[in-house]
């Protein structure tokens, strides 16, 4: 890394919050809210997030929203200027900043039906802008397209549900070269397997794999986060990212090398155990108003508390 380089990075880190060692809501009551929110994407220098809000049923309609890291507090979140009309999800930057995937039920043309199944779309950038959407069709079925993710070289990573009942998610890789996407295969167990896989983040360099599954042997939620590492074309059997970050369901993880963290989502129940107390009316009204009310929010944890620090290093 360059002296420039080094100076920058350190510059980044200064300004951002420690990385906690145990899970925290992420910029609570403004980014994460009394809303459902998933769906974290950050830009290089870890100070511009994209993510997915949407509403109270969190089936029936999401968008993606964008909120700048100014002044050491989190901006009010914004729709993005490429969403807001149609059912927009699971936003994932390339290293670089300069592509943004997302999924979508948007027709394909102008006037066409909405779709029933969500494809693969993206955006580039235009100076300080975005260009208008573009349907990435060497990628996109008749089955439902939803989380990507990108490595350094262009490569992108799908999930994909069957559209046939009780077909699991699976995760696809297509290579980038000579302008587009190469003919996609099927990430082979241990990452694909009866239990499903989907949800996940692509190292840059391809050395590890981020993804949830449903019910895997040594599952400590209903959805937990794995990691599995690289080894030439095979995959390490994954390993579960713990009980600190696995409760309830957990999804779209997410590496932002900037902030020395991992952001997912989780949606944790209102209430487990009992009160001691009743709640008063303003007790109760304030729970219903703020994070951890049952809908889904962003958290963040620092990357050596789940082990990922010092398992990238082990991995060079």
């Amino acid at each position: 890394m360059s002296a420039v380089a080094s100076l920058t990075l350190l510059a980044t880190l200064s300004a951002a919050p420690a990385a906690p060692q145990a899970p925290r809501v992420f910029a609570s009551d403004v980014v994460s809210t009394a809303h459902e929110e998933f769906g974290a994407a950050f830009s290089p220098d870890g100070n511009t997030v994209y993510f997915n809000r949407a509403d109270p049923t969190r089936y029936t309609f999401q968008l993606i929203m964008v909120s700048h890291f100014r002044g050491g507090r989190w901006t009010k979140p914004e729709v993005a200027p490429f969403s807001g009309r149609w059912r927009d999800i699971d936003p994932a930057l390339s290293p670089d900043g300069r592509r943004l995937f997302f999924a979508s039920n948007r027709p394909v043309n102008e006037g066409e039906p909405v779709r029933k199944d969500f494809d693969v779309w993206m955006v580039e950038r235009e100076g300080p802008g975005w260009s208008a959407p573009r349907h990435v069709p060497e990628v996109s079925t008749d089955d439902t397209e939803t989380n990507t993710s990108v490595t350094a070289d262009g490569t992108l990573y799908v999930t994909r549900m069957p559209a046939t009942p009780g077909g699991k998610r699976a995760i696809h890789r297509y290579p980038w070269k000579d302008g587009h996407y190469g003919p996609g295969e099927k990430l082979p167990a241990p990452i694909n397997t009866e239990q499903g896989a989907g949800n996940h983040f692509i190292a840059p360099d391809e050395r590890y794999l981020l993804f949830s599954s449903e019910g895997r042997p040594g599952s400590l939620g209903t959805y937990d986060l794995w990691v599995s590492f690289r080894e030439g074309t095979n995959w390490r059997t994954p390993r579960n990212l713990g009980a600190a970050v696995n409760r309830g369901d957990v999804l779209t993880p997410v590496v932002v090398p900037a902030r020395g963290v991992l952001v997912y989502a989780s949606r944790l129940p209102f209430q487990v155990e009992p009160r001691a107390t009743p709640y008063t009316t303003e007790e109760f009204d304030a729970r219903l108003r703020a994070p951890g009310n049952g809908q889904g929010d962003l958290y963040e944890v620092a990357l050596s508390a789940v082990g990922l620090a010092a398992d990238t290093a082990a991995s060079r």
